[in-house]
């Protein structure tokens, strides 16, 4: 467990985690001299189990609120000191704003220096620390009065803390591994070494990491965690990192990041959740300028209001300026567009101060940490929004299928610090996942249903405006469907049927399966005149050439007509001269039947006399029996071969 000091300068925080600990985190020479903390100081607390209880004291003064903010980041739990003498101080409510905004949800409270007062005194701090704290999230904390001097009080505080921190489950380790750092050195022997809180995953000695937002590559070379030597260091654990890359420690800045490889790329776009507080002095206009903390970085940017919601039940305090004002108390969904990349995932809490940083405005919570550039106020992107305010990636998957949202998996995968064993485990039973141009979607399955349907009637009404036409053209089809649908699910609709068998793709087109394309009225008049010839002339099947004559028609007309019909199964073709109706073949194939049934041998000479035909057509007859595998030739004879191959091959379409 984390847990972080909070309060006015001068309350006895330091001293206090000195009585806790025996650790000064006072380590800068300026903060002995002046007696209070400018920088984060860090301390620990062995427990039985051998795994250390770790303290973050922060600076109390004004000018260093900065510090406090990334000190608060991920911690577990937050321990107010109030002195007895001074009471609540701007600090002490300062303290807890930032507590509250940043989702801290367990607080112990001390009263500290209570050597310096009354019980009356003693009694009239914690009434007033009751109304601050009942305003607020914390209705009835812990609260423990301790004398600085003597130490009285620090055992019972001490076991507390002991006792939470045996309640408190360890943090899931599951996603990419993510540390804001907020502290880089150098050290002797070592080399660089970083600080941090891990806020998500597990790293181990000899893991790859990038430093963002620079994307620099680095290896672990080992890992303290909680201030002892490790192998392996997990999400809500105090890390020294040591590690080694083309980077030293004048290039790394506090709030930057220490990420997986694999982990979701730096943005200057945050879609967020934010709440402006009920006291902030002013409403907030539309983009703003506002400067952001996360992790231990400060950033820069402005604050787009996407669409205000009141959240007192009073619709004309978000509609201020046509909805680009929020008041007081209010909260919204809103893009934070910033100066420079910051590294963030769904779920993380944000704090936002004026620009100047005179004041507190509010918090924030990441939505979507790879936010668009255009399209941010659409309605389909605010339903998005509205499905990622979801309690869990599960329940935001459900939501975003029933709201017909196609959705990028390996993208909010990543917006979630999800890696794909655990994003395939969450997958909704109304949901379909399909692989279109090499990356993986959902939807439901009742769109996936309609796209389906839409596509076979729009191909159907292709056929019937167009029946001449061989097909629809995928670059036509694809276009059509696609005004309904997303692309990325038209394609996969497409395909699937392709693959299903219900479309076929002929030279290009697409048409339904089992669709004949219409003929103009001279082309059925030219195959009426090449089937009645071939069916008058019976077996004395002719060459294509004497076939011309027959019909009297040119050699280019009646070679488009055979192409076309031997492709609609109307005509076979035997070789390079000659063509064959279905029923002329059929009726060979079973003289030849016929002839092995009676136990005559399967000679040209036997055939040729079946047949009634001359020697040459026999043979032709025969060489295409056998490239069907109908027969098999053997010597100078044929043998059956497969006896069912001309009711496949030679029954005439429908």
């Amino acid at each position: 467990m984390i847990i972080a000091t909070a309060g006015h300068v001068d309350h006895g925080k330091t001293s206090l985690i000195r009585q806790l600990t025996g650790v000064d985190t006072d380590r800068l020479a300026e903060e002995k001299r002046r007696g209070l903390s400018i920088n984060l100081g860090y301390a620990y607390l062995p427990r039985r189990d051998g795994i250390a209880l770790g303290f973050i004291d922060v600076p109390g003064h004004q000018r260093f609120i900065n510090t406090m903010i990334s000190g608060i980041s991920g911690i577990d739990m937050g321990m107010l000191v109030v002195a007895a003498d001074d009471g609540p101080m701007p600090q002490t409510h300062e303290h807890l704003d930032v507590l509250e905004l940043l989702g801290v949800e367990r607080l112990t409270v001390v009263i500290s220096k209570i050597d310096r007062v009354d019980e009356q005194r003693l009694a009239q701090v914690r009434s007033q620390l009751q109304q601050d704290l009942e305003a607020r999230r914390w209705q009835t904390p812990e609260v423990f009065p301790i004398d600085n001097t003597a130490g009285d009080g620090v055992q019972p505080l001490k076991d507390h803390l002991l006792a939470q921190a045996e309640q408190t489950s360890i943090r899931d380790s599951a996603g990419y591994f993510r540390l804001s750092i907020d502290r880089a050195f150098t050290a002797k022997g070592a080399g660089l070494v970083i600080t941090g809180t891990a806020s998500a995953g597990a790293v181990r000695v000899g893991d790859s990491l990038s430093l963002a937002p620079e994307g620099l590559p680095v290896r672990v070379r080992e890992i303290r965690a909680h201030d002892k030597m490790a192998e392996t260091g997990r999400a809500g654990q105090r890390l020294a990192l040591n590690i080694v890359g083309k980077v030293d420690a004048s290039a790394i800045s506090r709030g930057d990041w220490l990420l997986d490889p694999e982990s979701t790329a730096c943005s200057t776009r945050l879609d967020v959740e934010f709440s402006l507080r009920r006291d902030a002095p002013f409403a907030l206009k539309h983009m703003s300028p506002v400067k952001l903390y996360v992790g231990a970085k400060k950033l820069a940017g402005r604050l787009a209001i996407l669409n205000p919601s009141p959240t007192d039940g009073d619709p004309a305090n978000n509609k201020t300026d046509q909805g680009n004002r929020l008041q007081p108390g209010s909260h919204c969904l809103a893009q934070l567009i910033l100066e420079e990349e910051v590294s963030c995932v769904h779920g993380d809490r944000l704090l936002l101060r004026d620009h100047a940083e005179n004041t507190i405005l509010g918090g924030a919570t990441v939505l979507d940490p790879q936010g668009p550039k255009s399209g941010k106020s659409r309605t389909g992107r605010i339903v998005w929004l509205k499905a990622m305010q979801a309690a869990t990636p599960a329940k935001a998957l459900e939501e975003l299928i029933n709201q017909h949202q196609l959705v990028d998996l390996p993208r909010f995968a990543k917006a979630w610090n999800l890696r794909e064993p655990d994003w395939n485990a969450l997958l909704p039973a109304a949901g379909r996942s399909f692989t279109s141009q090499g990356q993986t979607w959902l939807v439901s399955k009742s769109q996936w249903r309609q796209a389906t349907e839409q596509l076979m009637a729009t191909i159907v009404q292709w056929h019937g405006e167009q029946p001449l036409a061989p097909g629809i053209k995928m670059t036509t089809l694809q276009p059509l469907l696609a005004r309904e649908y997303p692309p990325a699910l038209a394609l996969a609709v497409i395909v699937s049927q392709l693959e299903a068998g219900e479309l076929q793709l002929h030279e290009g087109h697409i048409r339904r399966t089992g669709f004949t394309p219409a003929q103009s009225g001279e082309a059925l008049d030219q195959w009426r005149r090449v089937a009645q010839c071939l069916e008058r002339l019976g077996n004395k099947v002719p060459l294509q050439s004497e076939l011309a004559d027959q019909t009297g028609m040119s050699s280019a007309q009646l070679a488009a007509v055979l192409k076309k019909a031997v492709k609609t199964g109307e005509l076979l073709r035997i070789n390079d001269t000659r063509y064959m109706l279905p029923g002329q073949l059929m009726a060979f194939s079973q003289q030849v039947l016929s002839c092995d049934s009676s136990g005559d041998t399967l000679s040209i000479v036997n055939l040729k006399s079946r047949f009634a035909t001359g020697r040459k057509l026999t043979i032709e007859i025969m060489e295409y029996f056998d490239s069907v595998h109908f027969t098999r030739r053997q010597g100078n004879d044929r043998v059956i071969l497969n006896a069912e191959v001309p009711q496949k091959l030679f029954t005439a379409p429908t």
